[in-house]
């Protein structure tokens, strides 16, 4: 009796000590929450992008807290609505004022409008509470505010972009203006009408209107030289876009138009409906322009959201990422991130993200590249020429007599083509992972404007071509597209991690640039963002196809090789690489037929406890044959590569346990030898239930992925 009240006391006093230390362990793992506000339009005619704005904060503070990137801080939303409208900021001070009540709000993303924003700003730069906007572009909000960010290039900087993208990019000189009255409008359009002045063009239409009747019936005056200019660049926001665009289009002008960000994503898009096909816009997000996270971030909004995402919640989705950034490198004291996010003023401060670099002016306000797109079958795509800066400054006085290198902004830029690449995946004819190496049949295709860029050639990186045919070749008079399409095989290099098998997965890479001399000059991009209809499933061998994905990366290549003609220096150039790769799995069978054989030696080890007494010479052959049977199995199935990989993990184990049974043996014979066969029984017992339990917890440890 004493025995068991003791026995008891012990185990209660282990259970309070384990209960007192999970408490710790949760009271430590408590994390401090702060808040994030976002001010938006969350009704009124401008809800879709203040629906759009609450997605993107919350998809980023869901990525942020299960990264655990913030270690002792948990990110929490607080969204107030401000009613805001076009050139309508009166609810924006009520709105800066309900989140200046909310515990702990360390920043602001919003508004979406800059009238709205710079009056909800005074609020926030008297509470001294940075706050950032995807979207306001009036300089004067950044300019004036201290405490004010904007991720949208402002109106300056846009207008001058767009002036220059139609006389360099699209080559077009007879331009007209449409602008509306509200502040947007009229900034986008003096900046523009500005910069074309630099340039020695004058606008051959400039109209101001804000839909009376009179303002139509001026218009209605100016359709014939409308529809005789080159191109028409609408200032104004996507409402009155959409109605610009429709009134245009049904009094028949079918010249072309460019606008700015405003008209950059799915809202005018649905608001112009099928008279939006072929328009122009600044599009800061086009997911085929960027890499692989820009890839994995519109697979996991989709499934989020069940659409796809727009440039409105992909900027307040980097603002909120942002913050996060500010607040792991300065804390989440107001002026503290203030300070920091003022001297990310150079690409070398930048923060990486989804949609380009992100850093900005000396005023606040971000100068990462813009990007123009245009739209075709009711979505925007990358527009056939970008432009781009050009990364030596130096090399550009040499390259003078290229045309599509011109000034803007104290620095050269470059005009670049656009490339449409796509590749249809027949077969992986071989694949060898401890080699580091695969071949790939696959159909590649080429559509282009030809430009400068009359030919193109293609190699691989990180690889090799074996065979490429040309399976056609044209050039449509009706599109402007030259377009080349190969039947290709090619043999792939690829370092491949083996530390999972047999539960391993790989990625096959297939990486190809442009081979040309100027192929700085060409942007590939990803001819369909959505290829399940072509994708051919791959499951070969032991291999199961798990999911496909392309997308475009940049790649450095040394360009000048201390030539004397360049002052002995060396210049690191990028080209564009177009990326598609298959994400492969080990099958089921694959791995019972390397595991089984082990099991079966491990299930055989553990019949050595109910082998009787009297032949234990029997326990000691079958032990030492478990395990020199699977030390020669294991020799037989060792990868040729540096490193332990989960299989020989699992093997070392195995010996492990192989020789705890031969030492439990030898205690039972010492025991029997003694007449202590009592406890011998009792350790073969205690043996047989500890086994099982230390093989399912190596079963667990390793391979936990799998259950």
């Amino acid at each position: 009796m004493a025995r068991i009240k003791f026995f008891l006391l012990v185990v209660g006093v282990l259970v309070l000590l384990a209960s007192m230390a999970y408490l710790g362990l949760a009271l430590s793992q408590q994390k401090e929450v702060l808040h994030v506000g976002l001010a938006a339009p969350m009704s009124g005619p401008f809800k879709d992008v203040g629906l759009s704005m609450q997605r993107g904060v919350a998809l980023a503070i869901q990525d942020i807290n299960q990264s655990g990137e913030l270690e002792k801080y948990e990110l929490k939303l607080a969204v107030s609505d401000d009613r805001s409208a076009a050139n309508v900021s009166t609810y924006a001070e009520r709105s800066a004022k309900r989140l200046m009540a909310v515990p702990n709000l360390v920043a602001v993303v919003g508004h979406y409008f800059s009238m709205a924003t710079i009056a909800g700003g005074e609020i926030y730069k008297a509470h001294k509470i940075p706050f950032i906007s995807p979207s306001a572009t009036l300089p004067a909000l950044t300019a004036n505010n201290d405490w004010a960010f904007s991720l949208m290039p402002d109106d300056f900087y846009q207008a001058r972009f767009l002036a220059n993208y139609i006389l360099h990019g699209l080559d077009r000189k007879n331009v007209a203006i449409i602008n509306d009255k509200t502040p947007y409008g009229r900034s986008l359009k003096e900046y523009f009408a500005a910069e074309m002045a630099v340039n020695e063009v004058v606008p051959s239409v400039a109209v101001e209107l804000d839909y009376r009747q009179a303002n139509i019936d001026l218009l209605k005056s100016r359709l014939k030289a409308l529809s005789d200019a080159d191109v028409i660049f609408l200032a104004m926001n996507y409402v009155n876009a959409a109605r610009m665009i429709k009134f245009l289009r049904k009094n028949g002008v079918e010249t072309d138009v460019i606008g700015g960000e405003s008209l950059g994503g799915n809202q005018f898009i649905r608001h112009a409906g099928i008279y939006a096909e072929d328009v122009y816009a600044v599009t800061p997000y086009l997911p085929s322009l960027f890499g692989e996270a820009s890839k994995n971030y519109q697979v996991d909004y989709l499934r989020e959201f069940q659409q796809e995402p727009d440039w409105v919640s992909t900027y307040t989705y980097e603002a909120t990422r942002l913050i996060a950034h500010a607040i792991r490198q300065a804390g989440p004291e107001g002026t503290d991130l203030r300070n920091l996010l003022r001297k990310m003023v150079t690409q070398q401060d930048a923060m990486p993200s989804i949609a380009g670099d992100l850093y900005f002016n000396e005023l606040g306000s971000s100068r990462r590249n813009l990007w123009v797109g245009q739209v075709k079958h009711g979505r925007y795509i990358p527009a056939r020429f970008q432009l781009t800066h050009v990364k030596y400054q130096e090399l550009a006085k040499i390259r003078q007599k290229n045309s599509d290198i011109f000034f803007m902004d104290n620095q050269f830029m470059k005009r670049a083509t656009v490339v449409y690449t796509g590749i249809h995946l027949n077969e992986v004819e071989s694949f060898d992972p401890v080699a580091g190496q695969f071949v790939a049949n696959f159909n590649l295709w080429f559509r282009w404007d030809p430009g400068k860029n009359k030919n193109l050639d293609f190699e691989m990186t990180y690889g090799k071509v074996l065979t490429a045919a040309v399976r056609e070749k044209y050039f449509d008079k009706n599109t402007n597209n030259n377009f080349i399409s190969y039947i290709v095989s090619a043999r792939m290099a690829d370092f491949f991690p083996l530390h999972d098998y047999p539960f391993d997965r790989q990625t096959l890479k297939i990486r190809i640039k442009p081979k040309a001399k100027t192929n700085e000059d060409l942007i590939l991009v990803t001819d369909i963002d959505d290829d399940s209809f072509l994708t051919r499933k791959l499951d070969f061998g032991p291999w199961k196809d798990i999911n496909h994905m392309q997308f475009t990366t940049q790649k450095d290549f040394l360009w000048s090789y201390r030539n004397p003609k360049f002052d002995n220096k060396l210049f690191v150039l990028d080209h564009s690489q177009y990326n598609y790769q298959v994400l492969l799995e080990r099958k089921w069978g694959s791995y019972m037929i390397t595991l089984l054989p082990l099991l079966v030696l491990v299930t055989t080890a553990y019949v050595i406890f109910s082998i009787g007494y009297d032949v234990l010479s029997t326990r000691y052959s079958v032990g030492i044959t478990t395990m020199l049977s699977a030390m020669a199995y294991h020799n037989v199935n060792k990868l040729g590569v540096g490193y332990l990989v989960r299989g020989d993990i699992f093997f070392l184990s195995s010996y492990v346990l192989f020789f705890l049974t031969i030492v439990e043996t030898a205690f039972v014979n010492y025991l029997v030898n003694i007449k202590r066969v009592d406890a011998a029984q009792k350790l073969d017992l205690v043996a047989m239930a500890i086994y099982p339990l230390l093989v399912l917890g190596v079963v667990l440890i390793l391979f936990r992925e799998k259950f």
